[in-house]
């Protein structure tokens, strides 16, 4: 978080230094939410005798530093309204070095507190009111840095790193390594959701920055963000890590916003069908509540004209009755609608799963009937028959216990978890024998570790089937198999050259194509009778 608070003035004694000083520090570093919370009863009595005494700027500078306090705690209504309390004691006079710097913390203050509840134009026309009026380039950083946050909550991120660079150049210039791996954390992210290299390298370097220093805010901003790079990336292990990471270093600030935050994190990379469908439905429910709740002080402020008028804020009170009436029957209708929506898909899962296990089992019958039961028919009419020598009955067994073999082997589970390369050359390699040639190449340059389970098995699946197929229809004496990797994507090309299909006449294909299109692939099919068979693949 930014903030714009000087250093605060001392008092006449030494113990009343030392008070001010600490509490002040469990404000600006955010050390527990106990000390902060007695901060903010420090500050509160000594703005109360500031006032008194008639001294304006140390009352100011108490609001503030109370206002900052109680948004940390959880308190965003009433930390605005001590915000805009403030503001409003500055006036709109000729304004000393002292009172723009009051002016630019307390807009500064407001804008996050917008942005935070989605209300992004009026954080932005904050930001740009302290821009105005800011004359030190450390000042300029901050509101800027916290201007390229609501373009990157409004997904503009163009925006955002042109922001973000003149941040990253200004803070160059100066010797603030916290200011420092703010500007990279905060570009370095932008510039992964664009796609851009340095992204990640930028935001660990921040992280690092933050770590030397013992920043804890700093080292909760930079484990989030990695979080949603990892998350953004599909490489769940990482983005599971780095989300306990956050958590931990949340409870270590203890602070309810931080931990609230963190957790939120969890529900954010899980990729559970239940907690998706809860997020959405809180998600709604928070916002027609952050609508309803929506009475922020600065919105009855008029900062340009400062009009107060009675009659219109009787009317404004009766419609904001009327509109929090609306609000909460429409919480309530999203509520059920939500409670209904999620019954209805765990049924609807539920369902499907019962089918799938179903289709499974009529197939895997339907195979042994068709490969096992008649082989093991015509060994018992052998027996009975003819003579039969021992080597012909157990090359007959062989070809039996064969069949079962690879029925087994195919619809048995896959552990893609560890070390996927080595489980699919395996595979691969079990179809190779001295009519049959296999050649892989490049498996090793593929990233396995970074590409997801569900594209794991639905690659090992489908290479099996290819596998299969080769080996019972194409009598081809070649086969090869290519890896590459384009950027995310991962390629895999296979091609033999055996006898060949008419694709038109060839519906068998349809359950490979349908693996890789679940997990969001492409796969083409090259093939004439007569010219061999390729396939490729895209995940």
């Amino acid at each position: 978080m930014a903030l714009f608070v000087s250093t605060p003035v001392c008092a006449q004694s030494q113990p009343a230094i030392d008070s001010s000083t600490y509490h002040y520090n469990s404000i600006i570093q955010l050390t527990n939410s106990d000390a902060i919370h007695a901060a903010f009863l420090y500050f509160q009595k000594s703005s109360e005798q500031n006032l008194q005494k008639g001294d304006t700027l140390k009352a100011v500078s108490n609001l503030r530093l109370m206002a900052i306090g109680q948004n940390e705690l959880g308190f965003v209504f009433e930390s605005e309204k001590t915000a805009v309390k403030a503001l409003k004691l500055l006036g709109d006079g000729i304004a000393s070095e002292a009172v723009i710097d009051a002016k630019i913390g307390l807009y500064n203050e407001l804008g996050m507190l917008y942005s935070n509840n989605s209300n992004y134009t009026k954080a932005l026309e904050l930001y740009n009111k302290a821009l105005q009026i800011a004359q030190k380039s450390r000042d300029s950083s901050i509101l800027l840095n916290n201007k390229a946050n609501v373009y990157k909550h409004m997904d503009q991120f163009e925006l955002a790193r042109e922001q973000l660079d003149i941040v990253y150049k200004k803070s160059k210039t100066g010797k603030d390594s916290i200011q420092i791996a703010r500007a990279l954390n905060n570009l370095g992210y932008v510039q992964s959701l664009l796609g851009v290299p340095e992204g990640l390298t930028n935001m660990q370097t921040a992280l690092r920055i933050w770590s030397d220093h013992e920043f804890n805010t700093g080292i909760y901003s930079g484990y989030k963000n990695l979080t949603r790079y990892y998350k953004n990336q599909e490489n769940t292990e990482q983005a599971q890590l780095h989300a306990d990471k956050a958590y931990a270093t949340a409870k270590k600030i203890n602070s309810v916003p931080y931990i609230k935050d963190a957790l939120s994190l969890f529900m954010e990379i899980s990729d559970d069908p239940t907690v998706v469908a809860y997020k959405r439905m809180n998600d709604s429910i928070a916002k027609a509540k952050q609508l309803q709740e929506n009475k922020f002080a600065l919105l009855k402020y008029d900062l340009s004209e400062e009009k107060e008028k009675t009659e219109a804020n009787k009317l404004l009170t009766e419609t904001q009755k009327r509109r929090t009436l609306l609000f909460q029957s429409i919480g309530v209708f999203i509520l059920l609608s939500g409670v209904f929506l999620y019954l209805l898909l765990k049924a609807k899962h539920k369902k499907e799963k019962l089918q799938q296990v179903y289709a499974t089992e009529t197939r895997i019958s339907k195979k042994v009937h068709d490969e096992v039961a008649n082989d093991v028919y015509q060994v018992m009419t052998k027996i009975q028959g003819a003579t039969v020598t021992s080597e012909s009955l157990l090359d007959d067994l062989e070809s039996i216990y064969t069949k079962t073999r690879d029925i087994s082997k195919e619809n048995s589970a896959v552990d893609v978890t560890e070390n996927f390369e080595a489980t699919l050359n395996d595979l691969l390699l079990s179809y190779q024998n001295d009519a049959v040639s296999i050649v892989t190449r490049n498996s090793s340059a593929i990233p396995w570790k970074t590409i997801s389970e569900a594209k794991k098995t639905a690659l090992y699946r489908v290479l099996q089937e290819l596998m299969t197929n080769m080996r019972k229809h194409s009598e081809a004496t070649a086969v090869a198999i290519i890896f590459q990797q384009e950027g995310t994507k991962t390629l895999v090309t296979y091609s033999d050259n055996g006898m060949g299909c008419d694709l038109k006449k060839h519906n068998g294909l349809q359950n490979a194509e349908n693996r890789i299109h679940t997990v969001k692939g492409t796969l083409t099919f090259e093939s004439e009778i007569g010219k061999g068979f390729k396939v490729k693949m895209t995940l």
